[in-house]
């Protein structure tokens, strides 16, 4: 037998004596080394080869799910004390083994929380049955560091857990017993280039600086993002050689999200052509691999929406109402009619067609609005944050649209809805006080729109105190109403006015002689 001997460095002197054994690739700021050996003689050290072979595949081999090994039931290793206590013996290969099942289905079953403990039970254990310097011990950190990212959206722990498995990488030489182990490995070292993209870029670790400018050449330090992430973009094509055929799903799956992640750095770095590429090159891979209707391309149409709108004054709005459009079309064919994910891509193609300022658009804004609204209050009910949040937006649309009595009639019961969810002295209540006040100035009716800024001022001044920008801008604008005539005198009648216009108290009493009349002993 032969057997793979795979070096990960990041000094290429340290392994000048084995370079001209074997291919060097270059990974990054690696070198994987492959360097085959001559054949075993047969006796007990090819058996005691086979043996350590046969461990490190069972260590190895990771169930597809939780529920229970395959074949024969294992007996029990637990075993009581004397004292009653008991004691389990299950050796640390199976409890890894386990755990790792217990990781995937919890990820599975959107439960996050019992899912990253299993994680952190992983990594324990890895260091009990491989060792401190192991490269499967850094594969359980980047495990680790993949879930605080995927599961908590925490980059900064995600971040350290995956320099731990880059330090334990670079520490020595890890050697491999077969082709299968090697991908593992190339798998560890793409997730770690991606973890560490992904994290970088939600760190907004990515502005591009210059180094040096003259007249023949332009020199850039690529971002921390751009770097890690174009690693693992290499490793995707360094990987694909020699991968099985078993193994290709979870390529293809994990090239679409190196993809969409340079997709999302470069929306982030406001490189909107090199964003669309990427955008554009995340929709084909996953129409190939997972077909035109896969649900997967649902957030990436949005994105790519997003992008064409953060253009600004030159975004093409047909464009991004198009990749709405895309995405809601797709959550209709999937989902139920009363499904919060229709709810969901209606209210933000919504959203998008309320850019354009035509009244077609304006149209089917209102009538995706309505849409929107009607799942929602339907599967939530008519108090949900989220059901007032479409109620927030069809008011608002209206007012655009110059419908001032049906906004007023939504923005009644909103506010009556908002004082029930959020409590009367909430932010979300004082928005609607000063957009209820704003809509009556504007008709003329000033009486009540101070009333209007006065509840939105009290609630701003209770909530942030009347130092705060919010409040002083509230407080302008009763400023601004009462320097009207009647609106100044109707407030100087009242005791509020009153006890506003009266002057300050004093508490000092000036007079001509030492009180009770009494001559000072000097006179």
């Amino acid at each position: 037998m032969s057997s793979d001997t795979l070096s990960v460095s990041s000094d290429v002197s340290d392994l000048s004596d084995v370079e001209d054994a074997g291919a060097v690739t270059n990974v990054g700021e690696m070198k994987i080394i492959d360097i085959p050996s001559a054949s075993r003689d047969a006796g007990s050290s090819d058996e005691g080869s086979t043996d350590s072979r046969e461990r490190l595949s069972d260590c190895q081999s990771k169930p597809e799910s939780y529920g229970g090994h395959k074949g024969k039931s294992k007996k029990s290793r637990k075993i009581r004390s004397k004292d009653g206590k008991i004691i389990d013996l299950t050796p640390p290969e199976e409890l890894l083994e386990k755990a790792e099942a217990r990781a995937r289905f919890l990820e599975t079953k959107n439960k996050p929380a019992e899912a990253m403990k299993e994680y952190m039970r992983c990594t324990a254990l890895s260091r009990l049955v491989y060792g401190d310097g192991h490269w499967q011990l850094a594969s359980s950190h980047v495990n680790l560091a993949y879930a605080y990212l995927n599961l908590r959206g925490l980059p900064q722990q995600a971040n350290q857990h995956a320099e731990m498995a880059r330090t334990l990488l670079l520490s020595g030489l890890h050697t491999t017993e077969s082709p299968e182990v090697k991908q593992q490995l190339y798998s560890t070292l793409q997730l770690m280039y991606y973890v560490f993209g992904r994290a970088y870029t939600m760190l907004k670790k990515y502005p591009l600086m210059i180094l040096q400018k003259n007249s023949l050449t332009v020199s850039y330090t690529f971002s921390d993002a751009e770097q890690n992430l174009a690693k693992a973009e290499k490793i995707t094509t360094e990987k694909g050689r020699g991968i099985s055929k078993e193994k290709r799903k979870e390529a293809r799956d994990m090239n679409i999200k190196i993809t969409l992640a340079m997709a999302k750095l470069y929306a982030n770095q406001n490189k909107h052509a090199l964003g669309q590429s990427y955008y554009e090159k995340t929709i084909s891979l996953i129409e190939e691999h997972h077909g035109r209707g896969s649900l997967q391309l649902i957030p990436v149409y949005q994105d790519m929406g997003k992008l064409e709108q953060s253009k600004g004054q030159h975004a093409n709005q047909d464009q991004a109402v198009e990749a709405f459009l895309q995405a809601h079309t797709i959550a209709v064919d999937k989902y139920s009619g009363q499904s919060e994910e229709v709810a969901d891509t209606a209210h933000k193609l919504a959203l998008a067609y309320s850019e354009s300022a035509t009244a077609e658009a304006e149209m089917a804004a209102e009538q995706y609005l309505q849409e929107s609204l009607g799942i929602l209050q339907v599967v939530h009910g008519p108090h949900h944050p989220r059901t007032l949040t479409v109620q927030d937006d069809l008011c608002r649309l209206l007012l655009r649209t110059e419908r001032s009595e049906e906004a007023v009639s939504v923005l009644k019961t909103l506010i009556a809805a908002k004082s029930e969810t959020f409590g009367e002295w909430s932010e979300e209540v004082g928005d609607s006080y000063k957009l209820f006040g704003s809509i009556q100035m504007s008709q003329g009716h000033l009486e009540k729109a101070l009333k209007n800024f006065k509840k939105c001022h009290n609630i701003q001044c209770n909530l942030y105190g009347a130092t705060h920008r919010k409040s002083k801008a509230t407080q302008n604008t009763i400023d601004m109403l009462l320097q009207s005539p009647v609106l100044a005198a109707k407030e100087g009648q009242t005791k509020a006015g009153q006890l506003k216009s009266r002057p300050r108290f004093n508490a000092t009493i000036a007079t001509s002689s030492p009180a009770g009349g009494s001559k000072s002993y000097m006179d």
